[in-house]
């Protein structure tokens, strides 16, 4: 799939804005604080209906309006669909495909993008809700049942933590939790299984011999180690029943899905307290990458793949290996502030941004 024309109003920077990109390599040169990152936001917003730096709509609306409207014709599955996606400050989100409003599941079913930029060295070094989003986000592009899941776990979730609150019994909540749960946390097992296959492969070509490391550690399990998917709903229930106690004294749910992490190792050590800026920076592109990789093959469409100064921090030779494989994707945004690897200049469309506008060199 690929993005073939994209308007913005009101969105971030950007008063007013086209792009017609290339189906293939984009580039968008300028300055720190022009908008180039706010472009890739839009692009991305399109295409799933929420910013891939966790920004609320409101912060995406461009000061002094009260709306933003981003509007694009993709290319899927060889047919042209017309999206759009536009938000009013205080209201709701409304969302369109080929002119009939949808919710956002329905992109997350018609569409694949991927994003990488500096916000991913959260996903080793910050808090263990950063790296939930990261598995909920890409996995919900590869699974419309995990999406549709997880959504009835998060709203059962808040149903007994409103329970918790007001001191009422959690135990009918907990019935509905742990099928739901138990369904979230073995498909998140699977898809981290598959994931670190890949990107362990990715980081050993990126870093020139590096050994990367991801294990799920699900909050049901004793010891954080998987156990057989049988015996999840089991384990589920049964700290459940252990935590019932602590959960009612503070009020607010402890077990569950909701409290997973990634376990992630660069040469068998902790990523989050041992690795260099640089192992974080090419460990967080690999995993990136791999999940490109993953929803290419599952959902046998090619993902639009946002790269946000992805060159910054990469010596020339984990460079010079990033854009090699460049070969193996297909509609690319790269924004940068530098001079890209000549070798990546010499078959792309060029664009300059300065302060909301963009422009396209030649």
């Amino acid at each position: 799939m690929y993005l073939t024309s994209l308007s913005l109003t009101g969105f971030r920077n950007f008063s007013t804005a086209q792009l017609q990109p290339s189906k293939f390599v984009n580039i968008f040169y300028g300055n720190n604080g022009v908008g180039k990152t706010n472009l890739l936001e839009a692009v991305f917003v399109l295409c799933l209906g929420r910013s891939q730096r966790g920004s609320p709509d409101a912060v995406l609306i461009q000061d002094g309006q009260e709306v933003y409207r981003i509007e694009g014709n993709v290319i899927s599955e060889d047919k042209q669909v017309e999206v759009s996606v536009a938000y009013q400050r205080g209201g709701r989100k409304k969302i369109a495909i080929d002119g009939v409003q949808v919710k956002a599941a329905e992109l997350y079913e018609q569409f694949a993008v991927v994003s990488a930029g500096p916000e991913d060295s959260e996903i080793l070094q910050g808090a263990p809700s950063i790296r939930r989003t990261f598995i909920d986000i890409y996995l919900s592009q590869l699974s419309k049942q995990y999406l549709s899941t997880l959504t009835d776990y998060q709203r059962t979730l808040a149903q007994k933590n409103a329970a918790l609150k007001i001191e009422e019994d959690p135990m009918p909540f907990d019935a509905l939790l742990v099928p739901l749960g138990s369904t979230v946390t073995k498909t998140r097992a699977v898809f981290i299984e598959q994931l670190h296959t890949l990107a362990k492969e990715y980081y050993y070509k990126l870093s020139g011999g590096g050994n990367l490391g991801i294990m799920y550690q699900p909050s049901v399990v004793p010891g954080k180690k998987m156990v057989a998917p049988s015996e999840v709903e089991e384990a589920f229930s049964q700290k459940l029943s252990d935590y019932r106690q602590r959960e009612m004294l503070v009020k607010t749910s402890l077990v569950g899905p909701h409290r997973d992490d990634i376990f992630i190792t660069i040469g068998d050590l902790p990523a989050r307290t041992h690795a260099s800026q640089g192992e974080i920076r090419t460990a967080a592109i690999s995993l990136k990458l791999s999940v490109f990789h993953l929803l290419k093959e599952k959902r046998e469409t090619t993902p639009i793949l946002l790269l946000d100064e992805v060159f910054a921090e990469l010596d020339k030779e984990r460079t010079n290996a990033l854009v090699a494989s460049f070969g193996d994707f297909g509609q690319i945004f790269l924004t940068t502030a530098l001079e890209p690897p000549e070798k990546l200049e010499q078959d792309c469309a060029r664009f300059f941004i300065t302060q909301g506008s963009i422009e396209r060199a030649g």
